[in-house]
Protein backbone atom coordinates (compact mmCIF):
# COMPACT_ATOMS: atom_id res chain seq x y z
CA UNK A 1 0.00 0.00 0.00
CA UNK A 2 3.00 2.30 0.93
CA UNK A 3 4.57 1.81 -2.11
CA UNK A 4 1.31 2.26 -4.19
CA UNK A 5 0.93 5.79 -2.56
CA UNK A 6 4.99 6.72 -3.26
CA UNK A 7 4.53 5.34 -7.17
CA UNK A 8 1.22 7.55 -7.01
CA UNK A 9 2.75 10.49 -5.60
CA UNK A 10 6.15 10.27 -8.58
CA UNK A 11 3.64 9.96 -11.05
CA UNK A 12 1.67 12.88 -9.80
CA UNK A 13 5.00 14.79 -10.29
CA UNK A 14 6.19 13.28 -13.43
CA UNK A 15 5.37 16.58 -15.26
CA UNK A 16 8.03 18.84 -13.29
CA UNK A 17 10.57 15.58 -13.26
CA UNK A 18 10.85 15.73 -16.79
CA UNK A 19 11.00 19.27 -17.26
CA UNK A 20 13.86 18.74 -14.56
CA UNK A 21 15.14 16.24 -16.54
CA UNK A 22 15.10 17.79 -19.80
CA UNK A 23 16.98 21.13 -18.17
CA UNK A 24 19.63 18.81 -16.69
CA UNK A 25 20.43 17.00 -20.23
CA UNK A 26 20.64 20.28 -22.08
CA UNK A 27 23.20 21.53 -19.05
CA UNK A 28 24.75 17.91 -18.85
CA UNK A 29 24.63 14.45 -20.03
CA UNK A 30 22.92 15.25 -23.54
CA UNK A 31 20.21 12.73 -25.20
CA UNK A 32 21.78 9.61 -23.61
CA UNK A 33 21.19 11.04 -19.97
CA UNK A 34 17.33 12.09 -21.24
CA UNK A 35 16.83 8.97 -22.75
CA UNK A 36 18.51 6.54 -19.45
CA UNK A 37 17.19 8.11 -17.04
CA UNK A 38 13.54 7.58 -18.35
CA UNK A 39 14.70 3.87 -18.87
CA UNK A 40 14.85 3.95 -22.31
CA UNK A 41 18.24 2.18 -23.51
CA UNK A 42 19.66 1.34 -26.58
CA UNK A 43 20.07 -2.19 -28.37
CA UNK A 44 23.22 -2.07 -28.51
CA UNK A 45 23.71 -0.51 -24.93
CA UNK A 46 23.18 -3.97 -23.02
CA UNK A 47 27.37 -4.54 -23.57
CA UNK A 48 27.94 -8.13 -21.84
CA UNK A 49 25.20 -10.29 -20.37
CA UNK A 50 24.44 -10.45 -16.73
CA UNK A 51 27.14 -7.94 -15.43
CA UNK A 52 27.76 -7.37 -11.49
CA UNK A 53 25.91 -3.91 -11.42
CA UNK A 54 27.38 -1.36 -8.80
CA UNK A 55 25.33 1.81 -8.53
CA UNK A 56 27.00 5.16 -7.45
CA UNK A 57 24.50 8.13 -6.79
CA UNK A 58 27.19 10.76 -8.04
CA UNK A 59 30.80 11.49 -8.26
CA UNK A 60 31.85 11.03 -4.32
CA UNK A 61 30.58 7.42 -4.84
CA UNK A 62 32.07 6.64 -8.02
CA UNK A 63 35.18 7.31 -6.76
CA UNK A 64 34.67 5.86 -3.17
CA UNK A 65 33.75 2.68 -5.48
CA UNK A 66 36.70 3.08 -7.52
CA UNK A 67 39.04 0.84 -5.27
CA UNK A 68 36.77 -1.80 -5.54
CA UNK A 69 35.94 -1.74 -8.71
CA UNK A 70 39.28 -2.32 -9.38
CA UNK A 71 39.69 -5.47 -7.17
CA UNK A 72 36.34 -6.59 -8.79
CA UNK A 73 38.14 -6.46 -12.27
CA UNK A 74 41.53 -8.07 -10.95
CA UNK A 75 39.83 -10.96 -8.86
CA UNK A 76 37.18 -11.79 -11.82
CA UNK A 77 37.94 -10.17 -15.14
CA UNK A 78 35.86 -13.21 -16.70
CA UNK A 79 32.71 -11.10 -14.77
CA UNK A 80 31.39 -8.28 -16.83
CA UNK A 81 31.14 -5.20 -14.65
CA UNK A 82 28.31 -2.30 -14.99
CA UNK A 83 28.61 0.82 -12.96
CA UNK A 84 25.03 3.05 -13.19
CA UNK A 85 25.25 6.80 -11.82
CA UNK A 86 22.57 9.34 -11.16
CA UNK A 87 24.75 12.41 -12.56
CA UNK A 88 26.50 13.84 -16.00
CA UNK A 89 29.64 14.39 -13.71
CA UNK A 90 29.38 10.95 -12.19
CA UNK A 91 29.72 9.53 -15.48
CA UNK A 92 32.47 11.85 -16.45
CA UNK A 93 33.98 10.79 -13.20
CA UNK A 94 33.56 7.23 -14.03
CA UNK A 95 35.50 7.63 -17.24
CA UNK A 96 38.03 8.83 -16.04
CA UNK A 97 38.62 6.52 -12.56
CA UNK A 98 37.46 3.03 -13.69
CA UNK A 99 39.37 0.97 -15.16
CA UNK A 100 38.84 0.66 -18.99
CA UNK A 101 35.34 -1.83 -20.55
CA UNK A 102 33.92 -0.74 -17.54
CA UNK A 103 30.49 -0.14 -18.80
CA UNK A 104 28.35 2.60 -17.87
CA UNK A 105 24.49 3.84 -18.08
CA UNK A 106 22.12 6.15 -16.24
CA UNK A 107 19.97 4.93 -13.16
CA UNK A 108 16.31 5.42 -14.20
CA UNK A 109 13.79 7.34 -12.13
CA UNK A 110 12.15 4.89 -9.27
CA UNK A 111 9.05 4.51 -12.02
CA UNK A 112 8.64 1.02 -12.22
CA UNK A 113 8.14 0.61 -16.07
CA UNK A 114 11.80 2.38 -16.20
CA UNK A 115 13.48 0.63 -13.36
CA UNK A 116 11.61 -3.00 -14.83
CA UNK A 117 13.21 -1.72 -18.93
CA UNK A 118 16.76 -1.08 -16.73
CA UNK A 119 16.62 -4.21 -15.26
CA UNK A 120 15.29 -6.33 -18.06
CA UNK A 121 18.00 -4.73 -20.53
CA UNK A 122 21.05 -5.73 -18.24
CA UNK A 123 19.71 -8.66 -16.26
CA UNK A 124 22.59 -8.28 -13.55
CA UNK A 125 23.59 -11.01 -11.47
CA UNK A 126 23.74 -9.37 -8.58
CA UNK A 127 23.36 -5.61 -7.52
CA UNK A 128 25.89 -3.51 -5.25
CA UNK A 129 24.33 -0.41 -4.49
CA UNK A 130 26.57 1.98 -2.75
CA UNK A 131 25.87 3.83 0.60
CA UNK A 132 22.44 4.45 1.32
CA UNK A 133 20.47 4.63 -2.54
CA UNK A 134 16.55 3.37 -0.93
CA UNK A 135 14.64 3.34 -4.03
CA UNK A 136 11.20 1.13 -3.36
CA UNK A 137 10.69 0.70 -6.70
CA UNK A 138 13.83 -0.44 -7.86
CA UNK A 139 14.56 -2.87 -5.14
CA UNK A 140 10.79 -4.23 -5.93
CA UNK A 141 11.70 -4.93 -9.30
CA UNK A 142 15.18 -6.43 -8.31
CA UNK A 143 13.69 -9.05 -6.07
CA UNK A 144 10.85 -9.86 -8.07
CA UNK A 145 13.30 -10.82 -10.76
CA UNK A 146 15.57 -12.66 -8.37
CA UNK A 147 18.82 -10.06 -8.61
CA UNK A 148 20.12 -10.01 -5.00
CA UNK A 149 20.86 -6.69 -3.60
CA UNK A 150 23.55 -6.12 -1.08
CA UNK A 151 24.18 -2.33 0.01
CA UNK A 152 27.74 -1.79 0.48
CA UNK A 153 29.63 0.76 2.57
CA UNK A 154 25.94 1.37 3.84
CA UNK A 155 25.40 4.66 6.43
CA UNK A 156 22.69 5.67 7.78
CA UNK A 157 22.07 8.90 9.55
CA UNK A 158 20.17 9.62 12.82
CA UNK A 159 18.68 12.03 11.15
CA UNK A 160 16.88 9.56 8.80
CA UNK A 161 16.55 7.33 11.71
CA UNK A 162 14.37 10.39 13.31
CA UNK A 163 12.58 10.95 9.70
CA UNK A 164 8.64 10.91 9.34
CA UNK A 165 6.90 7.86 10.24
CA UNK A 166 5.78 6.97 6.71
CA UNK A 167 9.24 7.65 5.35
CA UNK A 168 10.48 5.21 7.61
CA UNK A 169 7.83 2.81 7.11
CA UNK A 170 8.68 2.90 3.03
CA UNK A 171 12.68 2.70 3.80
CA UNK A 172 12.02 0.08 6.14
CA UNK A 173 10.03 -2.13 3.71
CA UNK A 174 12.67 -1.60 0.56
CA UNK A 175 15.13 -2.53 3.03
CA UNK A 176 13.54 -5.62 3.97
CA UNK A 177 14.09 -6.61 0.22
CA UNK A 178 17.99 -5.84 0.61
CA UNK A 179 19.91 -9.15 0.92
CA UNK A 180 22.97 -7.84 2.74
CA UNK A 181 23.43 -4.80 4.05
CA UNK A 182 27.67 -4.38 4.74
CA UNK A 183 27.71 -1.33 7.16
CA UNK A 184 31.00 0.83 7.11
CA UNK A 185 30.56 1.19 11.27
CA UNK A 186 28.93 -0.56 14.29
CA UNK A 187 26.79 2.75 14.89
CA UNK A 188 25.47 2.85 11.12
CA UNK A 189 24.74 -1.06 11.52
CA UNK A 190 23.02 -0.56 14.85
CA UNK A 191 20.64 2.04 12.58
CA UNK A 192 20.14 0.12 10.18
CA UNK A 193 18.99 -2.60 12.79
CA UNK A 194 16.78 -0.18 14.30
CA UNK A 195 15.01 0.02 11.09
CA UNK A 196 14.37 -3.69 11.16
CA UNK A 197 17.52 -5.36 9.54
CA UNK A 198 17.79 -8.63 11.13
CA UNK A 199 21.28 -9.35 12.69
CA UNK A 200 22.09 -12.04 9.60
CA UNK A 201 21.38 -9.68 7.18
CA UNK A 202 24.29 -6.88 8.07
CA UNK A 203 27.92 -7.25 8.27
CA UNK A 204 30.38 -4.59 9.53
CA UNK A 205 33.34 -4.38 7.14
CA UNK A 206 34.76 -1.05 7.42
CA UNK A 207 34.82 2.32 5.56
CA UNK A 208 35.43 1.93 1.78
CA UNK A 209 36.61 5.44 1.33
CA UNK A 210 40.19 4.18 3.08
CA UNK A 211 40.75 2.11 0.64
CA UNK A 212 43.89 3.25 -1.69
CA UNK A 213 42.92 4.28 -4.67
CA UNK A 214 44.45 2.65 -7.87
CA UNK A 215 45.99 5.44 -9.93
CA UNK A 216 49.34 7.63 -9.49
CA UNK A 217 49.93 9.89 -6.70
CA UNK A 218 48.84 13.56 -7.79
CA UNK A 219 51.99 15.67 -8.57
CA UNK A 220 51.73 18.64 -6.25
CA UNK A 221 50.05 22.01 -8.23
CA UNK A 222 53.03 24.47 -8.32
CA UNK A 223 51.58 27.44 -6.71
CA UNK A 224 55.17 29.09 -5.98
CA UNK A 225 53.75 30.52 -2.40
CA UNK A 226 52.41 28.25 0.48
CA UNK A 227 48.98 28.18 -0.38
CA UNK A 228 46.29 27.01 1.30
CA UNK A 229 43.37 25.22 -0.13
CA UNK A 230 39.59 25.04 0.84
CA UNK A 231 38.00 22.01 -0.70
CA UNK A 232 34.46 20.95 -1.96
CA UNK A 233 32.97 24.04 -0.41
CA UNK A 234 29.54 24.93 -0.72
CA UNK A 235 27.57 28.01 -0.50
CA UNK A 236 27.55 30.15 2.29
CA UNK A 237 31.05 28.69 3.29
CA UNK A 238 33.47 30.26 0.83
CA UNK A 239 33.41 34.28 1.85
CA UNK A 240 33.33 32.70 5.72
CA UNK A 241 36.19 30.79 5.45
CA UNK A 242 37.89 33.83 3.54
CA UNK A 243 37.13 36.27 6.13
CA UNK A 244 38.89 33.73 8.81
CA UNK A 245 41.76 33.21 6.95
CA UNK A 246 42.19 37.21 6.31
CA UNK A 247 41.70 37.44 9.87
CA UNK A 248 44.33 34.96 11.01
CA UNK A 249 46.88 36.64 8.51
CA UNK A 250 45.99 39.65 10.11
CA UNK A 251 47.92 38.01 13.51
CA UNK A 252 50.37 36.34 12.07
CA UNK A 253 52.32 34.50 9.21
CA UNK A 254 49.83 32.94 7.37
CA UNK A 255 49.79 31.70 3.84
CA UNK A 256 49.25 34.65 1.88
CA UNK A 257 47.22 32.40 -1.23
CA UNK A 258 43.72 30.97 -0.04
CA UNK A 259 42.23 28.43 -2.69
CA UNK A 260 38.84 27.33 -3.05
CA UNK A 261 37.67 24.72 -4.67
CA UNK A 262 33.81 24.74 -4.96
CA UNK A 263 31.96 21.34 -4.86
CA UNK A 264 29.70 22.53 -8.00
CA UNK A 265 32.67 24.09 -10.78
CA UNK A 266 29.55 25.53 -12.86
CA UNK A 267 29.43 27.88 -9.13
CA UNK A 268 32.95 29.33 -9.97
CA UNK A 269 31.92 32.82 -11.19
CA UNK A 270 29.61 33.31 -8.67
CA UNK A 271 31.57 32.40 -5.72
CA UNK A 272 34.38 34.87 -7.58
CA UNK A 273 31.75 37.67 -7.50
CA UNK A 274 30.88 37.18 -4.00
CA UNK A 275 34.52 36.82 -2.61
CA UNK A 276 35.26 40.38 -4.59
CA UNK A 277 32.13 42.00 -3.31
CA UNK A 278 33.53 40.86 -0.10
CA UNK A 279 36.68 42.88 -0.67
CA UNK A 280 39.16 40.12 -1.62
CA UNK A 281 41.19 40.19 -5.16
CA UNK A 282 39.81 36.76 -6.36
CA UNK A 283 40.89 34.92 -9.40
CA UNK A 284 39.04 32.21 -11.56
CA UNK A 285 40.78 29.39 -13.03
CA UNK A 286 38.19 29.08 -16.05
CA UNK A 287 39.08 32.70 -16.56
CA UNK A 288 42.63 32.27 -17.23
CA UNK A 289 43.85 34.63 -14.47
CA UNK A 290 46.99 34.35 -13.27
CA UNK A 291 46.67 33.34 -9.81
CA UNK A 292 50.41 34.69 -8.53
CA UNK A 293 48.61 38.31 -8.67
CA UNK A 294 45.56 37.87 -6.37
CA UNK A 295 44.60 36.89 -3.29
CA UNK A 296 42.54 34.22 -3.41
CA UNK A 297 42.29 31.87 -6.04
CA UNK A 298 39.05 29.78 -7.37
CA UNK A 299 39.31 26.55 -9.27
CA UNK A 300 36.21 25.85 -10.50
CA UNK A 301 37.46 22.85 -12.98
CA UNK A 302 36.92 19.23 -12.91
CA UNK A 303 39.72 16.27 -12.22
CA UNK A 304 42.05 19.32 -9.87
CA UNK A 305 41.17 18.72 -6.33
CA UNK A 306 43.69 16.18 -5.78
CA UNK A 307 46.91 18.39 -7.37
CA UNK A 308 45.64 21.41 -5.33
CA UNK A 309 45.35 19.56 -2.20
CA UNK A 310 48.84 18.11 -2.58
CA UNK A 311 50.42 21.30 -2.73
CA UNK A 312 48.79 22.61 -0.14
CA UNK A 313 50.51 24.03 3.52
CA UNK A 314 46.80 23.51 5.06
CA UNK A 315 43.42 22.16 3.47
CA UNK A 316 39.90 23.09 5.06
CA UNK A 317 36.91 20.74 4.40
CA UNK A 318 34.19 21.95 2.64
CA UNK A 319 30.58 21.27 3.36
CA UNK A 320 31.42 21.04 7.20
CA UNK A 321 30.59 24.38 8.48
CA UNK A 322 27.03 24.21 7.80
CA UNK A 323 24.78 20.93 7.96
CA UNK A 324 25.93 19.29 4.71
CA UNK A 325 27.76 16.57 6.41
CA UNK A 326 31.02 17.35 5.09
CA UNK A 327 33.25 16.55 1.78
CA UNK A 328 35.89 14.17 1.47
CA UNK A 329 38.53 14.30 3.83
CA UNK A 330 40.34 10.99 2.80
CA UNK A 331 41.59 12.32 0.18
CA UNK A 332 43.63 15.20 1.67
CA UNK A 333 44.81 12.61 4.53
CA UNK A 334 46.04 10.69 2.07
CA UNK A 335 48.10 12.72 0.55
CA UNK A 336 49.70 13.81 4.47
CA UNK A 337 48.32 16.99 4.78
CA UNK A 338 47.18 18.79 7.88
CA UNK A 339 42.91 18.50 7.85
CA UNK A 340 41.13 21.13 9.61
CA UNK A 341 37.22 20.26 9.38
CA UNK A 342 33.76 21.96 10.99
CA UNK A 343 31.16 20.67 13.17
CA UNK A 344 29.39 19.32 10.40
CA UNK A 345 30.67 15.68 9.44
CA UNK A 346 27.66 13.52 9.65
CA UNK A 347 28.48 12.00 5.91
CA UNK A 348 32.23 10.84 6.79
CA UNK A 349 31.78 10.41 10.91
CA UNK A 350 33.80 6.97 11.06
CA UNK A 351 36.92 8.83 8.91
CA UNK A 352 36.16 11.80 10.62
CA UNK A 353 36.21 10.54 14.67
CA UNK A 354 39.08 8.13 13.37
CA UNK A 355 41.44 11.09 12.22
CA UNK A 356 40.45 12.69 15.20
CA UNK A 357 41.53 10.02 17.70
CA UNK A 358 45.04 9.31 15.56
CA UNK A 359 45.59 12.87 15.93
CA UNK A 360 45.73 13.38 12.14
CA UNK A 361 42.71 16.06 11.95
CA UNK A 362 41.75 19.22 13.91
CA UNK A 363 38.12 20.02 14.24
CA UNK A 364 37.08 23.67 14.69
CA UNK A 365 33.46 24.82 15.81
CA UNK A 366 32.94 28.14 14.48
CA UNK A 367 33.95 30.86 12.63
CA UNK A 368 36.36 32.03 15.21
CA UNK A 369 37.82 28.78 16.14
CA UNK A 370 38.71 28.68 12.49
CA UNK A 371 40.21 31.61 12.47
CA UNK A 372 42.45 30.43 15.61
CA UNK A 373 43.32 27.04 14.15
CA UNK A 374 44.41 28.44 10.74
CA UNK A 375 46.72 30.88 12.48
CA UNK A 376 48.30 28.20 14.91
CA UNK A 377 49.06 25.56 12.47
CA UNK A 378 50.30 28.42 9.79
CA UNK A 379 52.90 29.58 12.98
CA UNK A 380 53.82 25.53 13.56
CA UNK A 381 55.28 23.68 11.22
CA UNK A 382 56.15 20.81 13.51
CA UNK A 383 52.58 20.66 14.40
CA UNK A 384 51.61 21.04 10.65
CA UNK A 385 53.86 17.60 9.46
CA UNK A 386 52.65 15.89 12.66
CA UNK A 387 48.99 16.44 11.40
CA UNK A 388 49.53 15.28 8.27
CA UNK A 389 51.97 12.29 9.08
CA UNK A 390 49.08 10.75 11.73
CA UNK A 391 46.52 11.17 8.75
CA UNK A 392 48.72 9.45 6.26
CA UNK A 393 49.69 6.82 8.91
CA UNK A 394 45.73 6.24 9.62
CA UNK A 395 44.37 5.91 5.92
CA UNK A 396 47.48 3.50 5.22
CA UNK A 397 46.23 1.06 8.24
CA UNK A 398 43.49 0.24 6.35
CA UNK A 399 44.55 -0.84 3.07
CA UNK A 400 42.35 -4.05 2.76
CA UNK A 401 39.03 -2.53 3.06
CA UNK A 402 38.50 -2.93 -0.53
CA UNK A 403 39.46 -6.74 -1.35
CA UNK A 404 37.42 -7.36 1.96
CA UNK A 405 34.51 -6.03 0.14
CA UNK A 406 35.08 -7.76 -2.68
CA UNK A 407 35.15 -11.02 -0.88
CA UNK A 408 31.79 -10.09 0.45
CA UNK A 409 30.62 -9.34 -3.02
CA UNK A 410 31.62 -12.07 -5.07
CA UNK A 411 30.59 -15.24 -2.08
CA UNK A 412 27.08 -13.74 -3.01
CA UNK A 413 26.97 -13.92 -6.71
CA UNK A 414 23.85 -16.10 -7.74
CA UNK A 415 24.97 -20.32 -8.24
CA UNK A 416 28.25 -19.61 -7.48
CA UNK A 417 28.90 -18.60 -10.91
CA UNK A 418 32.13 -19.98 -12.13
CA UNK A 419 34.38 -18.13 -14.72
CA UNK A 420 32.92 -18.09 -17.92
CA UNK A 421 29.48 -18.66 -17.03
CA UNK A 422 27.35 -15.50 -17.64
CA UNK A 423 23.75 -16.85 -18.04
Amino acid sequence: MLRTVYTALLYGLAPALLIWLYRASRQRGGNRFWRERRGRYLPDSAGAASPLWVHCASVGEVRTAAPLIHVLGEQRPDLPLLVTTATATGADTAARVLPAGVLHAYQPLDWPGAVGRFLDRFRPQIGVILETEIWPNLYAAAQQRGVPLLLTNARMSQRTLNGPALIRRLQSRALARVDRVLARSVPDARRFSAFGVCDQRLEVVGSLKLAPPHRPTPEPFAFGRPAIVAASTHDDEEVRIAQAWDGARQESVVPQLLTIVPRHPERGVAVRDSLRHAGFRTALRSAGDDWRDYEIYVVDTLGELESFMAGAELVIIGGSLIPRGGQNLVEPARLGRPILFGPHMSNFAEESERLLNAGGAQRFLDDADLQHAIGELARDRQAREELGRRAAATVAAAQDTAETYAKAILERLPRAAEPGDNR
